[in-house]
């Protein structure tokens, strides 16, 4: 009896943890076709991400963003269903050739496993797509919504929902 009550509670808490989940999410085919935030190949480090060339690409639901009036405090609302992907290659040449990773983030406030509505993933070369748990991505991404040394640089310091990019024209 004992032994069948351990046994429930660690299925339990691994199912809590997300440990031992099977990632539902796929990359979509066809993203390269999505817009581009940034305009640009990025080629100067970003913590969290290292150095080397990265693409960031948006699906359109990630263009339907909204800046909302927040009792008198502007923030920036991501849609569920945003999708932000950035691709990174270690050198210029490997562009569109060889990939480092692919790196996800996929806006769900209703899965129990997103923090602060977010999922995030990686895909590595020569391996499945893996959710990232815990607050690895998301302690970076909170500066996101400060003043921060990137793109626009957030000058208002407005709450952009965990995102570094400008996504609301």
């Amino acid at each position: 009896m004992k032994r069948g009550l351990i046994g429930s509670i660690v299925v339990i808490l691994l199912s809590c943890s997300g440990e031992g989940e099977k990632t539902l999410f796929q990359i979509p085919d066809g993203y390269r076709s999505w817009k581009r935030p940034i305009n640009r190949i990025l080629d100067y480090p970003v913590p969290g991400h290292g150095s080397g060339y990265r693409i960031i690409y948006a699906n359109d639901t990630a263009f339907k963003a909204q800046i909302v009036d927040d009792g008198g405090v502007e923030r920036v609302e991501m849609p569920d269903g945003t999708i932000v992907i950035k691709e990174a290659y270690r050198e210029r040449e490997d562009i569109n050739k060889q990939l480092r990773d692919i790196t996800v983030m996929v806006k769900n406030s209703r899965d129990r496993r997103a923090l602060h509505g977010w999922l995030y993933y990686i895909k590595l070369p020569d391996k499945e797509i893996e959710r990232v748990d815990g607050r690895l991505c998301l302690g970076c991404h909170e500066a996101a919504n400060e003043v921060h040394p990137y793109f626009d640089k957030n000058k208002k310091g407005i709450f952009r929902d965990y995102l570094f990019i400008p996504l609301v024209r």
